[in-house]
């Protein structure tokens, strides 16, 4: 497919479950170790759909985005998502970046088209936590752009934490647990930032070790 990086490194795991503090964990320690690297989102690739339909940004939600995502699927097979983030990384403009992040995976097809794009170069990593600590997380930010329903009570997050884990809502919907079963590292996001930290050092020194000829 063209040009290709060193590493991509896909994230799953379930809404404030920690994939941002893991991305710029992962960001930061691959500029330490003299890696180029960069960052792309699979929400914002939505989010990029949403605007292109004309939808504003302040109507964005989980459940209007679940949507979108559910109905590009529909239109254009369950890896649509990975196989324009592919595209973006194959049009870098020079220099490209060693280390790509990618961040959010929701569904199977996804991290399938990144193995079929990236081969060896790509791993998908799972940042786990318990459910009950993730729905704390998810009512303290009330990011505005979370489900409404969702925002409403404890139960209610877990239900959605339920919902993306079992791949409740579509067969083309969310199935963050089916993801996690096909990760090749995992970390465990129920302890301190630090914790944290050294778990995602701890893996990229892995791969350093890995990558050696």
């Amino acid at each position: 497919m063209g040009k290709s990086p060193r590493h991509v490194i896909g994230l799953t795991g379930l809404p404030s479950s920690g994939k941002g503090e893991v991305t710029g964990f992962l960001l930061a320690s691959a500029r330490e170790r003299g890696w180029g690297a960069a960052h792309l989102s699979f929400s914002d690739q939505i989010k990029a759909e949403a605007s292109a339909r004309g939808i504003p940004k302040g109507e964005f939600d989980r459940d209007l985005l679940s949507r979108i995502a559910i109905e590009l699927r529909q239109a254009e097979g369950p890896g649509v998502l990975a196989a324009r983030i592919a595209r973006k990384i194959a049009s870098w403009p020079e220099p490209m970046p060693e280390f790509f992040v990618v961040e959010a995976l929701r569904h199977v097809g996804e991290v399938e088209a990144l193995r079929q794009a990236f081969g060896k170069s790509f791993a998908l990593v799972a940042v786990e936590s318990e459910p009950r600590l993730i729905a704390a997380r998810l009512l303290a930010r009330r990011r505005p752009d979370e489900s409404p329903e969702a925002l409403r009570s404890e139960e209610n997050a877990i239900a959605l934490i339920e919902s993306e884990l079992k791949g409740k809502l579509d067969a083309l919907g969310p199935n963050v647990g089916a993801c996690m079963e096909h990760a090749d590292a995992y970390m465990d996001n129920n302890g301190s930032l630090d914790e944290l930290r050294k778990c995602v050092e701890e893996f990229l020194d892995a791969l350093d070790r890995a990558a050696r000829p």
